[in-house]
């Protein structure tokens, strides 16, 4: 996650070290920092791959007075990039924060594959919806559980279920909208795409009507 999170920032421009490490805890945060002995440790291993190198200070849109050394991405960083975006593989429990990362760089993607990683979240989502509802449902029909938790302890946990279910259904809400407004983006270049032949399509038909 962390090597993503780091290439998605130098996608956009050569940075400061110290400014990738605010730049990620601003992402990540509040829950989650990133420390600089961890980005020290990333960024080498980034370099010795070859994913990153070392980059010219003035190339930095940010003005700086702090000395630290600027990194860019490089070619093969850059098909790194697009690997780690595309791989929906990982481990069920990192892909909220993960997917979070990539949506802040779809648009460094061609648009199918931004509709295809949002569509897997998706459904992810909606899985993830059902299943917690599911539990939900079992939970409030064992007459057992009740019993032996107390009342007030059953009724603490059936609300913390029904939190859980609306957090989610908040976060698919997002996607939702989020595939919307790909969706948008992808009609309006399909119009302006067929303008010209169009175009071309009325040019014959005037043609044709002065012969």
């Amino acid at each position: 996650m962390y090597e993503l999170l780091v290439l998605s920032l130098l996608m956009h421009w050569p940075l400061h070290a110290y400014l990738i490490v605010k730049m990620s805890n601003n992402i990540l945060g509040p829950d989650e920092t990133l420390s600089r002995g961890t980005l020290s440790s990333l960024l080498e291993k980034l370099e010795r791959d070859g994913l990153i190198t070392g980059a010219d200070p003035k190339q930095v849109p940010f003005p700086s007075d702090r000395p630290s050394r600027v990194l860019a991405i490089t070619p093969s960083g850059r098909e790194r990039f697009a690997q780690l975006m595309l791989d929906t593989t990982v481990h069920s429990g990192f892909y909220r924060r993960l997917f979070h990362i990539k949506a802040l760089h779809l648009e460094l993607l061609p648009i199918e594959q931004q509709l295809f990683l949002v569509a897997h979240y998706l459904h992810y989502c909606q899985g993830l919806i059902r299943s917690k509802q599911a539990e939900a449902q079992a939970f409030a029909a064992d007459s057992g559980k009740r019993v032996y938790m107390g009342e007030a302890f059953w009724e603490a946990a059936q609300e913390f279920m029904r939190l859980k279910v609306e957090q989610w259904q908040i976060e698919l809400a997002w996607v939702q909208s989020l595939q919307e407004r790909i969706l948008s983006r992808l009609k309006l270049r399909a119009g302006a795409a067929s303008m010209p032949l169009e175009g071309k399509i009325q040019e014959v038909s005037i043609s044709g009507d002065n012969l």
